[in-house]
């Protein structure tokens, strides 16, 4: 029976060389790892390399919306294609108020520069720039940039994670999610100064060992904890303003209050920003004026029953084929609108 130390000359005469050969092929290993987590990393930034936000938006929803066509076991992507195509719905929203604010001050500072001296001494001869207008024009901006980011950021981390299990399983997912955090200081990752690349999550590896044991509803939940708590909250949520702009928007939605900005916070199961009727498919975040969109465990809460539901609708004999052919049409935008 040979011994139990690893490196006796006599049981083991080799132990040096087979030591040597182990160390050599982790290293490889290693490398392998960085070198595929870079490859998909890059596909990811070439996706979102386009400038401009909500043309970025219906690319990543595309994206979002192809990972769920390919396999339907990654419920998380096909839920993620709508809520995706809701910020982008936020995101026209948002433009749509700063671009009125923008177009007042135009015309303010166009009148101010043309207008004789005595014209400007009217309080009624200019054209109007309400202070309301202006002021939900300054929370559009914010509102934009967020936006903007948080999808970005969710897309960067989750796609590649989808990709690499895909193409490679779950034991050399687990095996590499440490070597992500080598890229830091190398790819795009637009949230840096409030979450670290690469962080290693229990969240991430649990959700795929949910979907590779088949339990694709405990998949999504826990890949949707990983998206709200490791990423949306610190780079989006614990921004005051932004908080602040979410909660305004809920108060004055649920009061109806006729700011002419506030909007439902909703997911629909179509390719189109609203539905309506007694059975649209859609779910609501909540009709309560005080609901909190930047509480994580109410954003949670809203994901679970979106989240069934998807599920729900992807088993009925009729509206998994709505469900599936909105995904498609995402998936295979026109031309115009890539």
């Amino acid at each position: 029976m040979p011994c139990a130390d690893p490196k006796c000359p006599i049981c083991r005469p080799n132990w040096q060389e087979d030591e040597a050969t182990a160390k050599k092929r982790a290293e490889e290993d290693k490398q392998d790892c960085i070198n595929c987590w870079r490859f998909y990393q890059q596909k990811a930034e070439a996706i979102v390399s386009v400038g401009d936000p909500i043309t970025r938006n219906r690319r990543i929803n595309a994206a979002y919306a192809q990972l769920w066509l390919d396999d339907h076991r990654f419920q998380w992507a096909g839920l993620a294609a709508f809520a995706s195509k809701q910020v982008g719905c936020g995101l026209l929203n948002a433009a749509s108020m700063i671009g009125k604010s923008n177009r007042q001050r135009d015309a303010y500072q166009q009148w101010e520069r043309q207008s004789s001296p005595l014209e400007r001494l009217s309080p009624y001869a200019s054209p109007r720039m309400p202070i309301p207008d202006q002021a939900m024009g300054a929370g559009g901006e914010t509102v934009y940039q967020m936006l903007a980011q948080g999808n970005t950021a969710v897309f960067l981390d989750m796609w590649r994670l989808h990709m690499f299990y895909k193409e490679f399983g779950l034991k050399r997912l687990k095996r590499c999610l440490p070597e992500r955090k080598q890229l830091r200081g190398s790819v795009i990752w637009p949230i840096s100064k409030s979450v670290e690349f690469g962080e290693v999550k229990i969240e991430v590896s649990q959700g795929f060992e949910a979907i590779d044991s088949g339990n694709l509803t405990g998949g999504v939940l826990q890949l949707a904890r990983h998206e709200q708590f490791n990423i949306l909250q610190p780079a989006m949520y614990d921004d005051p303003a932004f908080a602040v702009l979410m909660r305004a928007d809920q108060f004055a939605w649920a009061l109806n209050i006729p700011t002419g900005s506030a909007q439902e916070i909703q997911l629909t199961f179509a390719n189109q920003c609203t539905v309506t009727g007694g059975n649209a498919r859609h779910e609501v975040f909540s009709k309560e004026p005080l609901a909190n969109l930047a509480d994580a465990e109410q954003r949670m809460a809203f994901v679970g029953r979106a989240a069934e539901r998807f599920d729900q609708l992807l088993r009925h004999p009729l509206d998994r084929y709505s469900v599936e052919n909105s995904l498609f049409l995402m998936a295979h935008p026109p031309r115009s609108s890539r």
